[in-house]
């Protein structure tokens, strides 16, 4: 039998202000549950939709990754340190809260999946997952978190979780899980230092 499991409905997620006011973010979980940006929290998932080019806030301490959900993506200035393109749906980009970077969007509103841990304390990976027909997660962890836009079926060892669209499924002390879904998803590996 699984260890906890949380299934976590999409409607559900909590509309929070960016630090930066630019814009609003869907928390989907942080830890510990209720802390907020401008306190210390150990790790947060969340979506975020960006209808304008302009800065990310900064986060000081944090270790971030990005992943496009919807939208034709975004380039990010990272000034000194260079810039990246987020265009490819579901594609993991890693880089330290500190950097801050601006962003330009490529072609209208986006939205992208993000990570966030202390890096005194946790680590994290990220790993798209293409689960046509299925797929088994390969990202053990302590801390596992599953994100699917198109839904799916998540079987964690043997108990299964029926996931809606832009679901999330976070599980505590699993050894096995696969997921079967129409599309790509997003495997989170959280690790405490």
């Amino acid at each position: 039998m699984a260890g906890r499991i949380r299934h976590l409905a999409f409607a559900k997620y909590r509309a929070v202000p960016w630090r930066n006011g630019g814009g609003i973010t869907s928390e989907i979980a942080v830890e510990p549950e209720g802390a907020t940006v401008d306190t210390r929290f150990l790790w947060r998932l969340s979506l975020a939709r960006i209808d304008r080019s302009g800065p990310f806030s900064a986060f000081e301490g944090y270790d971030r990754t990005i992943a496009l959900v919807a939208g034709a993506g975004m380039k990010l200035d990272f000034g000194s340190r260079g810039s990246a393109r987020v265009d490819k749906l579901m594609q993991p980009l890693a880089f330290s809260g500190e950097w801050a970077p601006g962003c330009d969007l490529l072609g209208g509103p986006t939205e992208d999946f993000n990570v966030m841990t202390d890096r005194a304390r946790i680590r994290h990976r990220v790993e798209r997952i293409e689960a046509s027909p299925a797929v088994r997660v390969v990202t053990p962890a302590p801390t596992l978190a599953v994100f699917t836009p198109s839904g799916g079926k998540l079987v964690l060892d043997g108990e299964t979780v029926q996931m809606a669209a832009r679901d999330t499924v976070i599980a505590e002390g699993v050894s096995a899980a696969s997921l079967t879904s129409s599309g790509l998803a997003l495997a989170i590996g959280l690790f405490p230092i």
